[in-house]
């Protein structure tokens, strides 16, 4: 009975050893992100690895989409300087004449898509937050990214998805661009109260930030699963521990005997 209760005793010690140990690893790390940010210093790490994702943020810096916002009322078109190569000007001025006059707006944003922006490159969430600069009460934007394409409403729906739009992927963006216009022209219009759109909010406005975020993403907290991991491997060692030292404890009296 003795024996088993010091194998228990060393299990125990262990498992929680462990677990302390890997809390205190946390806390060590929090307290080294939280001393980085404090002086100003700028750490570039892995996008796949220790980085808060900007398309959870509520507070994403709105600049640059009231930058893009402000140029489509003088221009349907927007491009970023770095997509400006891949398109053609006889598109882009069929894009205006389709867009000219619509009782419901259509925009074209022609952008540099990056999982390191602060959308992380959603092109969905691009263009709803543009359409949210946008002063119109009802409109559509389309981003043409670098890869993928994304289309937002506001204030009312086209009821198009981006993988009904059927393009050729020789196509330049302008080329691009101009196949989902003619698409989103050709949709049906459906008042935002009655559609079950994706892109929209219960009061018509779109949707800026992925709300698949439980928590705020600038909050470090430790999290359950690293507990329970923690109290896994500590039972998995402090139980091999304890075994192993019983039926060393066994193998070392019997040797007495035998001696």
């Amino acid at each position: 009975m003795a024996k088993f209760g010091a194998a228990v005793v060393i299990f125990g010690a262990v498992a929680t050893g462990s677990a302390i140990y890997s809390s205190s690893e946390f806390d060590e790390a929090k307290q080294a992100r939280i001393a980085a940010a404090n002086d100003g210093t700028v750490v570039v790490d892995s996008i796949y690895g220790d980085r808060i994702e900007g398309r959870y943020d509520p507070n994403y810096d709105p600049s640059r989409y009231q930058a893009i916002a402000k140029s489509l009322q003088s221009d349907p078109i927007y491009i970023d300087a770095y997509r400006a190569f891949d398109v053609d000007d006889e598109s882009l001025a069929t894009i205006r004449d389709e867009v000219e006059s619509l009782e419901m707006p259509i925009y074209v944003a022609i952008l540099a898509t990056s999982q390191v922006d602060d959308a992380d490159g959603n092109p969905d969430l691009l263009a709803a937050r543009v359409a949210q600069e946008l002063p119109d009460e009802r409109a559509t934007v389309v981003v043409v990214g670098d890869v993928t394409e994304g289309i937002a409403d506001k204030g009312a729906v086209r009821d198009l998805d981006t993988y009904d739009v059927e393009t050729d992927v020789d196509d330049n963006d302008s080329a691009v661009a101009l196949d989902y216009v003619r698409a989103l022209k050709g949709a049906e219009v459906e008042d935002w109260q009655h559609s079950m759109s994706r892109s929209l909010d219960d009061e018509g406005q779109p949707i800026v930030v992925d709300e698949d975020a439980p928590d705020d993403p600038a909050t470090l907290a430790y999290p359950v699963g690293a507990a329970v991991w923690s109290t896994v491997l500590g039972l998995i060692v402090g139980g091999s521990l304890g075994i192993g030292g019983l039926l060393g404890w066994r193998a070392f009296k019997k040797r007495r005997r035998n001696s």
